[in-house]
């Protein structure tokens, strides 16, 4: 992704995204949408992301769960899948089904079925 993009938002695919256990194979949740808008113009935050996202499913239980890795998938469209991974020590925030975590960097992810 790069620098390009200060602002990027969920198309129309549907789910937008989808939170999971990959060793349990357990959906935790999926997205109705998603932004991500970039923390900076310069500096190591130039590199980072903060994502606000709205869940239309989410399995609180396994949201809760600390013993187990969780996989978070954004879809930008039916063929490119981007997996976050947040940088220690940011924050991750979850009201009702809005959830947003800051300090994330994109990677390409393998389309999930």
């Amino acid at each position: 992704m790069g620098y390009l993009f200060k602002l990027i938002r969920s198309g129309t695919y549907r789910p937008a995204g989808i939170v999971d256990i990959p060793f349990l194979g357990a959906k935790v949740g999926e997205f109705t949408s998603w932004t991500l808008t970039r923390r900076g113009d310069t500096g190591q935050d130039a590199a980072l992301y903060d994502l606000h996202a709205s869940f239309s499913f989410l399995s609180k239980a396994l949201w809760d769960d600390d013993e187990y890795e969780k996989r978070i998938l954004v879809n930008l469209n039916p063929f490119k899948q981007y997996r976050l991974e947040q940088v220690p020590g940011m924050r991750t925030v979850l009201q009702d089904k809005s959830l947003l975590i800051e300090g994330v960097t994109l990677c390409p992810a393998q389309r999930t079925p």
